[in-house]
């Protein structure tokens, strides 16, 4: 499902969105939702990939994360 959300932006972002959209043939839509999905990735726990890393070992996430923040 999806919902209607107004920009405004200006005149040459238009122009550029446009046809950045018609070059990948998406919608200006889909464009901004894969752009707004890529930067939330972005601001996901830093910790979050080290958990295979520690495999084997005798510590958690938690663990690792209370170090780290104790160590800055």
């Amino acid at each position: 499902m999806t919902t209607k959300l107004t920009l405004s932006v200006p005149p040459r972002f238009k122009r550029t969105a446009a046809a950045l959209s018609r070059r990948r043939k998406k919608s200006i839509s889909a464009l901004v939702v894969e752009l707004v999905e890529r930067e939330a990735k972005r601001e996901k726990d830093p910790f979050a990939g080290l958990d295979g890393v520690w495999e084997g070992r005798d510590i958690t996430l938690e663990k690792l994360r209370e170090k780290a923040w104790k160590r800055s």
